[in-house]
Parts: structure tokens; sequence; C-alpha cells
């Protein structure tokens, strides 16, 4: 409805006198004043409140954010130097070992960013993650930038790094891992050795994968996708040890399994086990939480077109429904089908 009298907290929200004004004389919605209090600038709020009497809400919404207002220059007043913009991007680790990332882009470069988003979100769709988030999204357009790089020395110098001792493991330069997220990050990947004497490091290894890639071929050829019962995705997959080779888990097919980014992390929080051969196409077994049996989604069964029986009458639906017999058996006829056999008439 629209807003008569004086509104005092109305002239805190907009952004000049002119829109409390229109609001207090009762040709502008509250609804209306807050589209301009938040879309359009101090300078151009009598401009925004004299559009404001023609439009409704919506029309508000979508005319000022496509508008662009310049400011008013003040008279005798020297031109003010160019402001730099308040575009930033800023990552890091907080106390708790977290990783965050916060940052604003202009209207240009965000929707390069929007759209790379959408399209990284939409292509892990596809191959099979219906329910990826926009964390995913990043990830997948960060893994598809380390993925470009062809020079060996530009690789090794932004490789992710973890150090792993008797006592856990952390990230080069930062946190503490859990071992459930080591695990994880060393089902597959590369480590390289570092020899210690006395405590102190005497000579650094030969890096080598934990999977060769010769058994990665053979084990991705094998899967193709996912193993997990309810997952068909087939990008992104990444080799896991069904038993962690620091536990004496040895590299062969029979201990390796695909499994997508998703429920490779869900399977070292604990929500599921598996166990099994993975080399036999129904040998994995897989265990929610509570120990029960993790069933594959099977395919629907077709219906049955057997012929349904002949009736002498027409069965009718008590609504008037049409019956589609294709669908249904009936063990009986319905009960007023049922005649009574012809008595027999002596000769």
């Amino acid at each position: 409805g629209r807003f008569e009298g004086t509104a005092p907290w109305v002239e805190t929200q907009t952004t000049g006198e002119t829109a409390a004004s229109g609001a207090a004389d009762g040709v502008s919605s509250i609804d209306q004043i807050a589209v301009v209090a938040k879309r359009a600038p101090a300078f151009n709020d009598a401009e925004a409140c004299e559009l404001a009497k023609h439009a409704t809400v919506a029309q508000l919404r979508v005319g000022l954010s496509k508008r662009f207002f310049a400011p008013i220059p003040k008279p005798d007043a020297a031109p003010a130097a160019p402001s730099t913009p308040s575009h930033h991007l800023a990552s890091g680790f907080n106390d708790d070992g977290e990783f965050y990332i916060h940052g604003t882009a202009n209207a240009a470069d965000g929707a390069i960013i929007d759209r790379a988003l959408s399209e990284a979100k939409d292509a892990l769709f596809q191959a099979g993650h219906t329910d990826a988030t926009w964390l995913d999204a990043l990830l997948e357009v960060c893994r598809r930038s380390a993925g470009t790089v062809s020079s060996p020395s530009r690789r090794d110098n932004y490789k992710v790094v973890f150090h792993v001792d008797s006592d856990g493991a952390w990230v080069h330069h930062g946190p503490v891992i859990p071992p459930s997220l080591f695990e994880e990050m060393t089902c597959d990947g590369q480590v390289q050795p570092l020899w210690y004497s006395d405590g102190l490091p005497i000579n650094i290894g030969r890096q080598r994968h934990i999977v060769p890639l010769r058994t990665r071929i053979v084990v991705e050829n094998r899967d193709r996708i996912c193993r997990h019962p309810s997952c068909a995705a087939s990008r992104g997959l990444q080799v896991h040890h069904l038993v962690h080779w620091i536990r004496g888990g040895v590299t062969d097919t029979h201990n390796l399994c695909c499994l997508c980014p998703k429920h490779h992390r869900a399977h070292h929080r604990g929500e599921f086990t598996i166990e099994g051969n993975a080399n036999d196409p129904n040998g994995l077994t897989f265990r929610g939480a509570h120990h029960q049996i993790i069933h594959p989604c099977g395919k629907p069964e077709p219906p049955r077109r057997t012929p349904p029986p002949t009736l002498t009458t027409p069965y009718v639906h008590p609504s008037g429904e049409t019956l589609h017999t294709l669908w249904l058996n009936f063990s009986q006829p319905p009960p007023d089908a049922v005649r009574a056999p012809p008595t027999s008439s002596a000769p």
C-alpha cells in the first residue's frame, strides 16, 4: 500500500531528503523507497524518486540496476583525482586450519568469473556430479588451470606439497591436516622421501608416483566410472586404495578402485566403507555408517504385458475412470463378472 504521514526511520534508510519527502507525501511506497535507497547514489536521489512515481518496484529494480548515474560536479571545485577501484582478492588459512577466500571485482571481471564457474559446474553435472556445488566448480577451474602448465619447472614451483612424518602431516607453509584428509590426498599422487640422520636431513630421494602410470591406466580403463553404487560420475576420478598403503596395502589393481572426489572424501570421513576385490565387477561391498549394505540403483522393471482375462461382462470402474488393462493383472475377475453356472434342465 501507500505510505502516508511522516516516517522518521525512512530518512535514515534513504540517501537524501527527497526520498523521505516522497514517502511522506504518499506518492511512493516504502518498497519503492527501499529500492531507490539501495541502488541510487545520494546525488541522484531526486531523479530516482521522480522515476519511482511512475514505476513499479520490479521496474525500479531493473531500471536502476541498468542505469549509470554520473556524479554532479560541485561549482568552483577542483577536479577530483581519479580514485583507485576497491577491487581485491584475499585468501589464506585461518587459525582453525581452514582456507578462506574473499574478494570483490568490477562488473566485467565478475561476469567472466561467473561464467567460468557456471561452465565448470555444468561440466561436472554433465559428468555425473549432479549435486556439485560452487566450491566444486571453483576447484574444477583451478584443476584445469594447473593441468595446462607445460613447463616441468613451473609445475614444480606450484605443486601442492604435504609433509608427512610419524606424528602427522601438514601443508607446506600451511596448517596441520586431519588424518582423514591426509589419507584421501595420499591415496594417489607423488611421494619424495627425505632421509634423516641424527635429526638432520641428509638426502632427498627421487619422486615417484604412489600409483604408477601403467597401473592407473589399467584401473581407469577397468572402472570407467565411480565405483560407488549410487554414482555414475566419469570426470575427475581419483584412484583409491581399499587398504591404504601406510597400513600395508599394496598398489595392485585388486586393491585400487576409482572414486569421484565427492565419494572419495565421504569415504575417508567415515560415511561408508569399502571392502572386497576391485578386479571383480561385483566384488566390492559398500556399507553405510550403520553397516548397512548400499545396494546399486537398479533399472525399473518394464511392465508385464500379459493379456488380461477374458470377461463376459465389461468391467466398469466405480468412478467411471478408464481402465488400462495392460497395466494391471487381475487374479480373479471382478465380482459383477462372475456368473452362476447355467443350470441344466431335465430332458
